[in-house]
């Protein structure tokens, strides 16, 4: 399962924010009880910081996406 989503900032591994982000873990749990286990997540964050940011991560999540659909 591909799991797309957009966020306004950063929130991923490593970020400050990254103990913020309840939505991978609620999702993975979620479809884990379903039986669904193989779940990637494709994230363009850093939306809010502009049309140069908003331009570079919906073209890596798109890029992200093809490697994956592949």
């Amino acid at each position: 399962m591909i799991v797309v989503s957009s966020r306004g900032g950063i929130f991923t591994s490593g970020s400050p924010y990254a103990a913020f982000d309840h939505q991978e873990g609620h999702l993975t749990a979620f479809f884990s009880f379903l039986g669904v286990k193989d779940v990637h997540f494709v994230r363009a964050e850093d939306l809010a910081l502009g049309e140069e940011m908003q331009k570079r991560a919906l073209e890596a999540a798109q890029a992200q996406i093809q490697t994956l659909a592949a």
